[in-house]
């Protein structure tokens, strides 16, 4: 049996090295397939089937499923579409085949191929009913399918999950009893959050051997792996990964923020600003991805609910709109409310919120002094100057001020963008400069230009002017 399977292995791998010499194809021209080869085990749990031979014939490609019984592979067909037969085969399994269609420049799913063990009988015998027994150990493998994610300790969620492997002889065979073996697991990576395994060996029940991963208090991802120390050698599983999700969302991790604080929402219907809402658990961990947090505003538009991703966001749009401010002199700002539970069982709500500046058209600048007088002597006149909308409220971020003088020189805040902001005050509605006239300023008067200039979404442009006068 054995000289048997080392032939046929050869025979396999000559047959890819002969059809993995194809000259290179217009891509336009390929078929693209892929699919998954999987068996039913004693307790109908599905298994995939890795290393069977998958022949595409017709299109005259083979290839093997991978440990978790996928494959795919690229073929030019023998015309524009074509009815061909994709067949999997493994030593110890009854072949399994399906009839598809393909045309060129496809990606087509192939349905699943079910393979079924061959079951060899010891005729030898009077009963004639006893299975073969396996040989040595030879390969250990996880079981596919696991849990792909748990939650944090003390989270009220599911905090574990049961890992299971198989070891096989070279044939395949789940090894019997009499060739048990003991199967070592152990956490290669992690968040280090106190997260552990039980057990941490455990001898294989007719091929099989379990342990159950238990969280700690921190997320992340984790990656346990599996090995069984033999005489002469160590076998390892392909190491098993699954992620460890915060838990619910916690009041004091809870917050709710947007993209831009001032918006032109009063001059402007339709502008967009991006509403993120950042939800941790009691840990400080992310919540678990797909957490829906609700969101709500006292004026314009948002959208009303969003998922978080694997970092606790989860983001919405709002839309400037009616209704507006009603009060808008005393209070031009928009109240922007988050709320998700804080307990999926009792119904905890937790909520946040944040105001969010809807800013009116650009009022007329206020300078201080409006005119000014100088002479021949380089004496600095120093300007004061607001800008602002009609309530005095900041405009918004990116709006260009300009000041420009026909002579002289000028120092402070001369050319620069504002801030997005939505607090009045030094540096976002009140700036100054100093204009200097020189030693030898021989001009009768200079003009000093204020210009305020709007993006296109913003709250309006603006100028103004300031004249001076040269005296004796």
């Amino acid at each position: 049996m054995k000289s048997m399977v080392k032939k046929l292995s050869k025979i396999v791998l000559i047959v890819l090295l002969f059809l993995g010499c194809d000259s290179a194809t217009d891509s336009v021209d390929l078929v693209s397939l892929e699919g998954i080869v999987f068996e039913y085990d004693a307790e109908n749990n599905a298994l995939p089937v890795e290393g069977a031979l998958i022949t595409a014939q017709g299109l005259y490609k083979q290839t093997l499923s991978d440990i978790d019984g996928n494959y795919s592979f690229e073929a030019e067909p023998a015309a524009d579409s074509s009815a061909i037969t994709i067949r999997a085969s493994k030593i110890g399994y009854f072949e399994s085949s399906t009839f598809i269609y393909v045309a060129r420049g496809q990606s087509l799913q192939v349905p699943s191929l079910e393979m079924k063990k061959v079951t060899l009988v010891d005729t030898s015998d009077s009963g004639g009913d006893d299975p073969t027994t396996s040989g040595e150990a030879a390969h250990i493998e996880f079981i596919s399918p696991h849990e792909s994610h748990i939650y944090v300790y003390s989270s009220g969620l599911q905090e574990t999950a049961v890992l299971g492997v198989k070891v096989t002889d070279a044939q395949g065979n789940l090894v019997d009893q009499e060739h048990a073996v003991e199967v070592k697991f152990n956490i290669l990576q992690g968040p280090d959050g106190g997260e552990y395994l039980d057990p941490g060996s455990m001898t294989t029940e007719n091929g099989f051997a379990f342990t159950v991963l238990n969280s700690g208090t921190i997320a992340g991802p984790i990656q346990i792996e599996a090995y069984v120390d033999l005489p002469t050698k160590t076998i390892h599983a392909i190491p098993s990964r699954i992620a460890i999700y915060g838990g619910l969302p916690d009041d004091d991790h809870f917050s709710v923020a947007v993209e831009k604080v001032n918006i032109a929402g009063q001059v402007h219907f339709g502008i967009l600003d991006v509403v993120t809402a950042f939800v941790g658990d009691k840990y400080s961990n992310p919540v678990a991805p797909g957490t829906i947090v609700y969101f709500s505003t006292e004026y314009g538009i948002v959208e009303g609910a969003a998922v978080t991703d694997e970092l606790g966001r989860a983001s919405v749009n709002f839309l400037s709109a009616a209704p507006l401010p009603l009060n808008p002199a005393t209070d031009s700002f928009t109240e922007i409310t988050a709320w998700t539970y804080g307990d999926t069982i009792s119904g905890l709500t937790l909520s946040t919120s944040f105001e969010l500046l809807l800013s009116s058209v650009t009022d007329n600048i206020d300078v201080s002094p409006s005119s000014f007088q100088y002479n021949d002597l380089n004496e600095a006149k120093s300007f004061s100057f607001n800008v602002s909308d009609i309530y005095e409220y900041p405009i918004v971020e990116n709006s260009v001020i300009s000041v420009q003088a026909t002579d002289g020189e000028l120092f402070g805040d001369t050319q620069f963008k504002t801030l997005d902001s939505r607090s009045s005050g030094n540096g976002t509605t009140d700036f100054g400069f100093v204009w200097a006239p020189g030693d030898s300023l021989k001009a009768p008067q200079v003009f000093i230009t204020i210009t305020v200039t709007s993006p296109e979404e913003g709250n309006g442009s603006r100028s103004t002017n300031i004249s001076g006068v040269k005296t004796p």
